[in-house]
């Protein structure tokens, strides 16, 4: 076993947070392991003026790219990621090699305190995906491009360039970040509004000789979850640059997915080990 772990990540407290979150898995099922952080800046945190879909691959995959690279060229052992920040396929030679137990997946229209949904005229979000579900939610406002980590976007609010935003409940809880904080949230519920496919799972990759070192930090239940929701993804062909959306949960023994895809959605529920079968009987429903 390797003595000294180095783990790529963004600079983004967001990312960073999601890192510690793996360190401390890590150190508690190894403790004698060293762990070297290796910081990057991202294109996609560098460029805030265009939509994702708009800065090169069409978005795809843009925040895990730059650490898949440096993977790739033994930079760093293992990059740590949000599960819905992967590129669809991933570069020959890495893999998923642990998931951790998901967050909460839902979306939150957050606003400043005191404000409600019906109150809001312009709605920050850089998804296509989201933009969809507003339309449908909160059809007397408008959305509004917004880029940059989660306290970005909350200051561009505060300051009064818009009335809302939407951002993940997970990313806000993992922060930190409540109503007490001077916002008031409205989130919503799984039925309102589809999560991107794999939102609230932190994800670990790297090269397949690590796979069973990182056996003993995954999440089973989250791992099979992941799968279904990036195999329809898959199969859909859907990227960031398109409004799409897949929601997988375990329960009893048996995956339940849903997905959307435009404007159609389509849902059903197989045992768990059928789980990819299932995940391509919804996209073929939907394509």
């Amino acid at each position: 076993m390797k003595k000294t772990l180095k783990i790529g990540t963004r600079k983004s407290a967001l990312a960073l947070r999601q890192t510690e979150l793996a360190e401390n898995a890590l150190r508690a099922a190894y403790p004698s392991l060293r762990l070297e952080r290796v910081l990057l800046q991202a294109k996609g945190d560098k460029v805030l003026d265009k939509p994702l879909w708009e800065i090169g691959r069409s978005g795809e995959g843009l925040f895990a790219s730059e650490l898949e690279g440096m993977l790739l060229r033994d930079e760093i052992d293992i990059a740590v990621h949000s599960g819905k920040d992967l590129p669809q396929f991933l570069p020959e030679g890495l893999e998923i090699l642990a998931a951790l137990k998901r967050d909460d997946p839902r979306d939150v229209l957050v606003m400043p305190a005191g404000r409600s949904a019906g109150d809001c005229r312009t709605i920050g979000t850089g998804s296509l995906r989201r933009q969809a579900f507003l339309a449908e939610l909160c059809p007397e406002a408008e959305t509004r491009l917004i880029r940059g980590n989660v306290q970005t976007r909350l200051q561009k609010m505060m300051d009064g360039g818009y009335d809302g935003i939407v951002l993940a409940k997970a990313g806000l809880d993992r922060l930190g970040i409540s109503e007490w904080d001077g916002y008031t949230f409205h989130v919503f519920s799984l039925e309102e509004c589809l999560p991107a496919a794999c939102q609230g799972i932190i994800v670990v990759e790297g090269k397949p000789e690590l796979a069973e070192l990182f056996g003993r930090i995954s999440h089973r239940e989250t791992m099979m979850e992941f799968e279904a929701e990036r195999r329809v993804m898959e199969l859909m062909e859907a990227g960031c640059s398109q409004p799409a959306a897949a929601f997988a949960e375990y329960r009893n023994g048996e995956i339940r997915l849903w997905a959307m895809f435009g404007n159609r959605r389509a849902e059903g529920t197989a045992p768990a080990e059928k789980r990819l079968e299932l995940a391509a009987e919804i996209a073929g429903r939907l394509k």
